[in-house]
Order: C-alpha cells, then structure tokens, then sequence
C-alpha cells in the first residue's frame, strides 16, 4: 500500500508544470491518465498559483508598509524643529533593566512656545552646560528623529516577509491535507485493482 503511494508521488515529483497544467484543464487525452491524476495535477497547479499569488500579496503588503512609514515620516519632518538645549547635569546610564542603554541629562531649552526642561538622550560622558542638538515638536515637546530610509526600507522587508510566513503555513497546511486525501484515494484505487488483478496473477482462485 505504502509502495504504490511512493511510486506515485515519485512519477508525479517528474511531470513538468506545463503537464500538470495540460492534465488539470483535462488536455492531457493519454489512456494512462487517470482521474486520480487529473487531481494531483490540479492540486500542483492550484499550488503553484498559491505560491505566486501568496508573494504578490506580500509585495503589496511591503510596498503599503513603505509608503505608510514614508508619509509617518515626512509628517514628523515638518513638524520637527531642533534647537539647541543646554544639560543641567552631567549623562547618566539609562537603568539596565529598562531594557535601554543610552544615557540621559537633565537640559533646559527656548524655542518660540516657551522655555522647556527635561531629560534628554545625550552622548556617554556629557558633561553639565554642554550644547545639544534636540528635535522639538510645534508644541516645544521633545521628540525622535523620524526613521531614515533605510530604516524604512527594513521594516517593509520585514513586514513582507512576515506576510509570507503566515500565509505560506496555512497554505501549505491545506495543500497537505489534500494531499493526503489524494493519497488515500490512490492507496484505495491500488488495492481494489490488486483485489481483481491479484487471482489472475497469482492463478489463487
């Protein structure tokens, strides 16, 4: 039973996707195809398909997530205004089990809204009253630097990627399970024509 299953999948694995395509839209007029094969080539076919369609989808996803996180940081662009603030103290690392390793001051700052203060990323080692460059937001708040392109870029790549994995598992989840079911019918086929051919073989009457 295991045999004829393996001897299948192993004639199958050699047809071309061109056959398999002719034999799915039923093309194939060969007296040797069989029914049973017309639906593993339809399964290589639809897979195939799958397959094309799962990577257009994650390129669309990837494409959608660069032109988002673009627009998100043209609109931090404009609305972001550094100036110069001066440290109130000397750096100090960040707690450890923050998560973070970057060192903050305390600072004070001007900007048209009004005079600002607080703790702001500096470089390891600043010491008190030195100048640091900070980006400011139309209301004075301090905020980050808007992620560059090739930041961007990366998290798309990610994203698409992403996209293919979820996708591709529950795809192939349900491919596999049609294959089964094909692999089962094929078992079946062999061995009720085992049952008729088997006594004229054997001459067992």
């Amino acid at each position: 039973m295991f045999a004829a299953a393996t001897t299948h999948r192993t004639a199958a694995s050699r047809t071309s996707l061109r056959q398999h395509v002719r034999r799915a839209v039923g093309r194939d007029h060969s007296p040797l195809c069989r029914p049973l094969d017309r639906s593993y080539s339809r399964l290589a076919a639809v897979q195939t398909l799958t397959v094309l369609a799962v990577l257009a989808v994650a390129a669309v996803a990837a494409l959608l997530a660069f032109r988002i996180e673009t627009h998100t940081a043209q609109q931090i662009a404009r609305h972001r205004h550094v100036v110069t603030a001066v440290t109130t103290g000397p750096a100090q690392s960040d707690n450890p089990r923050s998560g973070t390793q970057r060192d903050h001051a305390a600072a004070r700052w001007t900007y048209p809204a009004g005079p600002g203060s607080g703790r702001i990323p500096v470089p390891e080692g600043t010491r008190t009253g030195t100048a640091v460059p900070i980006g400011l937001d139309d209301s004075g708040v301090p905020v980050a630097a808007p992620k560059g392109t090739e930041q961007i870029a990366s998290d798309a790549v990610l994203i698409g990627l992403g996209t293919v994995s979820v996708l591709a598992v529950g795809t192939e989840g349900a491919f596999a399970l049609r294959r089964r079911a094909l692999e089962r019918r094929a078992d079946t086929s062999w061995e009720d024509a085992w049952e008729q051919v088997e006594p004229r073989w054997t001459g067992r009457r």
